[in-house]
């Protein structure tokens, strides 16, 4: 074989060589390339899904909190006195009589503003928010709307700051209860039925409401 035909055919070869490994470097660049979008996919499914599970787990625990304190409002109601006054004096003549279809605007529970209720009675007394702890234990209760003096030990009227021993039992654990008067509103105070918002059973003689939280319907 001649030189000249030697060099040709070592060129030949060399441009094989060269061709197969560019051919071979793009496949394995797609290939990895193909694999790290793999991962990523993955790894984005796998994000997506945790993302998922974590809002459903907190959709779940928020439902769960919602009843567990529905739940607690209604059981509070249930155990609330219903009994009405005997040592206080009838208003003669309040805004919404005895037997008025009333609409409630107070917020003192769950499921009350907007309720529609009816006036049981109505009384000439003032009315006290107070902050007490109660005698069952748990967390202090603050701004408690609305007592009269008949839920007074010293069954006397009171000023802002004053310190009273509470005998009314409109809530679990209020009875014997010290507590700080922290408002004080004249009445007239009402007693009122009412079903709430959510449906649930019908209260009785709830005690108390003051006239701007409530409207006639």
């Amino acid at each position: 074989m001649s030189k000249k035909n030697m060099w040709t055919a070592i060129v030949a070869v060399v441009a094989v060589a060269v061709v197969a490994g560019a051919s071979f470097g793009l496949a394995g660049h797609a290939h990895s390339h193909s694999t790290k979008s793999s991962d990523k996919s993955s790894m984005s499914m796998k994000m997506s899904s945790s993302m998922d599970m974590s809002s459903s787990m907190n959709m779940s625990s928020s439902s769960s909190m919602n009843m567990s304190s529905s739940s607690s409002m209604d059981m509070a109601m249930m155990e609330a006195d219903t009994s009405l006054p005997s040592d206080l004096p009838t208003a003669k003549n309040p805004k919404f009589k005895v037997g008025s279809k009333i609409t409630l605007e107070a917020t003192h529970m769950a499921n009350m503003k907007g309720a529609k209720g009816t006036v049981a009675a109505v009384y000439d007394a003032k009315l006290y928010e107070v902050d007490y702890q109660p005698t069952t234990g748990g967390q202090k209760v603050t701004g408690h709307k609305w007592l009269t003096k008949d839920d007074f030990s010293d069954m006397m009227d009171h000023k802002q700051g004053d310190m009273v021993t509470l005998t009314g039992d409109h809530m679990p654990g209020m009875k014997g209860a010290m507590a700080t008067v922290t408002k004080v509103e004249d009445g007239p105070a009402y007693a009122v039925n009412f079903e709430p918002t959510n449906g649930g059973k019908m209260v009785m003689n709830h005690k108390y409401l003051i006239t701007s939280e409530i409207k006639a319907r």
